[in-house]
This record gives C-alpha cells, structure tokens and sequence, in this order.
C-alpha cells in the first residue's frame, strides 16, 4: 500500500474513533502504577535546649536554640531493594546559644559565636523495615563547658540513630520524655504524592559521672521538632 494512501486511511480511522484519540492533559498525570526515578527530600528541624555542670563550687549554665534546614534527594536501586541517598545542602539558620561560669571568684559568659564549634546534621541513611522507611539522622553536638576546663563532656543533641557512634555510651532513645524522635514514613506514602509530616519530642538526661577527681552533676535537655517533605519526580 502506498504510504500516503495508509496515512490517509489511519487518520480516517482515528477521526471514526475518537475514543482512541489522546484526552487533552492525561499525557501528564500520574500513572497509577509509575515508580517515580527520583523523590526531592527537605528537612526542617528546630531544637532548643539547656545544660548543666556542676562540681563542687563551679557550675556552668548554657541554652541554645538553632534552625536546621537539609535537602537532597532519593533514587531507588536498580535491584528494587534499597534507596541511594544524595545530600545537597545543609544550612545552620538561627544558631543562638550562652554559657555562664560561675564560681566563688567571679561570674563570666560566652555567647554562641565564640562557641569553638556548632551543630552538625547529617542524614546517615534511609532504613527499609517491612513496609516503612526509617530516617537515621544525627545532630552532631560538641563538648561543653565551652569555657576552658578540665572537666568536658559531650553535648547530646537531637537525633535517632540505628548506630550511635558519636556518643555509645547513651542509649539517646531511653531518655526520651515525651513525643517520639523515629522518623518514619509509610514506603506507600512517598509513591502516593507529595508527603509532609512533622514529629516533635522532648529529651533528658541527669547523671553524676566520677571521671574526675570530683564528681561532676549533668543536666541536659533539649526539645526539638523535625519537619519532613518528599517530593516524587516522574
């Protein structure tokens, strides 16, 4: 047949059938069954906190509060098993914080700029367990005082971590007081749309530790609030 006559008859086909024809705009919604390549990842996190030190006749007070905000992104592995994690950014926004001395000489303070160091997050990894996806972060802390002393200890700050590596000597989950620091997403869910979900907790940990040559009483407390945003991309 020639090509212009086999031409002509398709188009006349398609006009006689208009059911077959393309509805405007469907080219561009989502397949039902679709896997999205890639997903856009935001988080949020704020936290606000306190610490004390104490021995004998010294004690060092400190607050903080800070704004965290990470993005990156998510690909599914060929293998159809696990998830690749790629970060883009990571901004420390409102990072205020103050630590007080005081002993029987004098009384002094430091603000959070003279802070030798600052928060960290990192995004460690995206745990599959059944059906849900677990989110393994860690706020990287720093040791305190920050005024100069023989006695440091170091500073837990907001995490949930399947390996807490920074800190093994504690459990940060058994301290927990309120609310709940897992964050996890139905694996459905981030296939389903866009996902937003917040999760808040409160933290707190007091012991005495005898690693010195006096005992030292340690207060440290935190509250903190994560805002998590996946955006698939088909």
């Amino acid at each position: 047949m020639d090509k212009k006559v086999f031409l002509a008859f398709f188009l006349f086909f398609l006009a006689a059938n208009p059911l077959l024809l393309p509805v405007p705009g469907t080219l561009s919604s989502w397949p039902e069954q679709a896997t999205p390549p890639w997903w856009d990842i935001k988080i949020v996190l704020y936290a606000d906190g306190e610490y004390k030190l104490e021995q004998q006749k010294t004690s060092y007070l400190g607050n903080y509060s800070f704004k965290i905000i990470w993005t990156g992104s998510l690909e599914k592995e060929k293998n159809d098993e696990d998830y690749i994690l790629y970060s883009r950014e990571c901004q420390l926004l409102d990072w205020e914080a103050k630590e007080k001395k005081t002993s029987p000489e004098l009384v002094v303070s430091k603000a959070g700029k003279d802070f030798e160091m600052r928060p960290t997050f990192h995004l460690n990894y995206i745990l599959r367990k059944g059906a849900n996806l677990h989110f393994d972060f860690i706020v990287e802390g720093f040791s305190v005082p920050q005024h100069e002393s023989d006695c440091k200890i170091y500073l837990d700050l907001p995490c949930y971590s399947e390996k807490p590596e920074l800190n093994p000597e504690i459990e940060y989950d058994s301290f927990l007081v309120k609310g709940s620091n897992q964050i996890i997403l139905g694996e459905k869910e981030i296939y389903a749309g866009p996902v937003k979900k917040e999760f808040n907790w409160t933290w707190k940990l007091q012991k005495y530790t005898i690693d010195w040559e006096y005992p030292i009483r340690i207060t440290n407390l935190h509250k903190a609030s994560l805002e998590i945003s996946i955006t698939p991309h088909l």
